[in-house]
């Protein structure tokens, strides 16, 4: 690949148990049917494909991926696939207690739990879902049953949860779990109101430094994504910040995006896509690599200034 791709990102699904604003998830028209889903050969088989061709962090995501069926098999087939360096996953974790419950999920090195608020009325007012206590059940499972990297993300929003900061620097330190706090970056119809809700990460440090004193900068880690990393002087877990707004991380990105349909996008913002899984199901795996390769060379043409779609962040695991 001429163009750095190490990260992957793999829809499992559309679907969603939460109905977020800054989502979507159930205000689409239609889903999509079953069987234009990967199935679990397909994701193997592209996955051996992507690591041909230099991926080597395959991150699992939805809409809501633990909603899947077979996903522990799914989990434990991508594990296995050699020259991967990571397999990860981003949930909600409304049903992340019970999924682990049933398996735990072998192979499976870290997760990431999107959680934006600690209140129980504020978190059903985003979801839709009184779900506050299972999500917090599933991040203790998950860290009883011995996934050591769990990660919470938080997307700030002014004057909805921007004044929870402190509140989940101090989970962080009570659970032993990285928090990353996220700016806003407006979708489909929203980004009208765009201005008036991103909260700008140099001010969320400036919240976390006036109450714990200053951060020191750790740097962003290998094979993942664009969140620079820091920790408290006074130690604890690290704290991410990912800067969507404030910061152009475009010429650095290393992430391609797969969509649980088999659509290939170079960029979450880009309108153009290859649908590798109709090259599969036609039986032409070389052809498949070819246009992967051929994606991920000409992502550089393809970033979030330079492409503007409009569309909803569940139909591409974000």
């Amino acid at each position: 690949m001429t163009h750095t791709c190490s990260y992957l990102r793999v829809s499992l699904t559309d679907r969603c148990c939460f109905d977020c604003f800054y989502c979507g998830a159930q205000k689409r028209d239609a889903f999509l049917p079953e069987q234009e889903y990967l199935d679990a050969d397909e994701l193997v088989c592209l996955a051996r494909l992507f690591v041909g061709l230099g991926i080597r962090h395959l991150r699992l995501t939805g809409g809501e991926p633990l909603l899947r069926a077979g996903v522990h098999d799914i989990v434990r087939r991508l594990a296995a696939v050699k020259g991967l360096e990571l397999v990860s996953m981003t949930t909600n974790g409304f049903a992340l207690a019970d999924a682990l419950a049933a398996d735990p999920f072998a192979g499976l090195q870290r997760v990431n739990v999107s959680l934006d608020t600690l209140r129980k009325d504020r978190f059903r007012s985003l979801t839709g879902v009184d779900g506050l206590d299972r999500v917090l059940a599933g991040i203790r499972a998950a860290r009883e049953g011995g996934l050591g990297d769990i990660r919470v993300n938080v997307l700030l929003v002014r004057g909805f949860n921007d004044d929870e900061i402190v509140s989940f620097v101090r989970f962080g330190q009570d659970h032993d779990l990285a928090v990353r706090f996220i700016e806003y970056f407006p979708t489909q119809k929203r980004s009208q109101a765009f201005k008036s809700l991103y909260v700008d990460s140099g001010e969320v440090m400036k919240v976390i430094e006036s109450a714990f004193g200053p951060l020191a900068p750790q740097g962003c880690d290998p094979l993942s994504g664009p969140a620079q990393y820091y920790r408290l002087a006074s130690g604890g877990p690290r704290l991410g910040f990912i800067s969507s707004v404030t910061h152009f991380f475009c010429p650095q990105c290393n992430r391609l995006r797969l969509s649980a349909d088999g659509k290939l996008f170079p960029c979450l913002h880009a309108d153009h896509y290859v649908d590798v899984k109709a090259l599969l199901r036609a039986g032409r795996p070389e052809a498949a690599a070819a246009l992967i390769a051929q994606t991920a060379e000409a992502k550089g043409r393809y970033n979030k200034i330079a492409c503007s779609r409009f569309f909803e962040m569940s139909s591409i695991g974000g």
